[in-house]
């Protein structure tokens, strides 16, 4: 029996095409949907961001406790979403994304200062008024900006924001913001 050669250019060539191509990792759109209520007002087509680094997933296990030779067996028990979705954004002069995000934070949990009261310990919103409903929706696109597939996170939050950078070292660059969102589950659905 002969040996089939799969790295043939017309092997590939033919993997290629029946997959419609590869995939662009800077053909992307993110929307918003049910944002918490008292944030500023914001349409979708405000939010152009630079990168989105998100699909770390694992599972938890727990050990079985059986008795025998080596380490002994885990079994699946849950899963956790360890790192979130990071999203990077060009800020404007503005600063419309910064204080988006800040609002959105102050919206979860502000201190007193944005309270106006030190008095009470937890001044936090109740999880059903500002995560439950809130989600998110990244598309990956074709090269014509059609959808190829749409990644839809559930119960999203800001969880935090990386710091950014103000320097007189870099004459050209313009300044990021980058924020961490953490999601409760998500659903992955082709050619929406």
């Amino acid at each position: 029996m002969p040996i089939q050669n799969n790295n043939s250019i017309l092997s590939i060539k033919d993997f290629f095409d029946r997959h419609n191509g590869l995939q662009r990792n800077n053909r992307f759109s993110l929307s918003f949907i049910n944002l918490p209520p008292g944030l500023p007002q914001i349409d979708n087509k405000d939010i152009n961001p630079l990168a989105l680094n998100f699909g770390v997933r694992a599972i938890d296990t727990i050990a079985d406790g059986l008795a025998g030779y080596g380490p002994g067996r885990t079994i699946p028990r849950s899963q956790k979403f360890p790192q979130g979705v990071l999203i990077t954004f060009p800020v404007t002069n503005d600063n419309f994304i910064p204080l988006f995000f800040n609002a959105w934070f102050n919206r979860i949990y502000s201190g007193g200062r944005q309270r106006g009261s030190f008095d009470t310990t937890f001044q936090l919103e109740y999880y059903d008024t500002v995560v439950a409903n809130t989600s998110m929706k990244i598309g990956l696109l074709n090269p014509n900006g059609d959808t190829n597939i749409t990644y839809t996170f559930y119960e999203i939050f800001p969880l935090e924001c990386l710091p950014f950078e103000m320097t007189m070292l870099k004459t050209n660059d313009y300044t990021t913001y980058s924020v961490l969102m953490n999601f409760r589950d998500f659903t992955v659905n082709t050619g929406v």
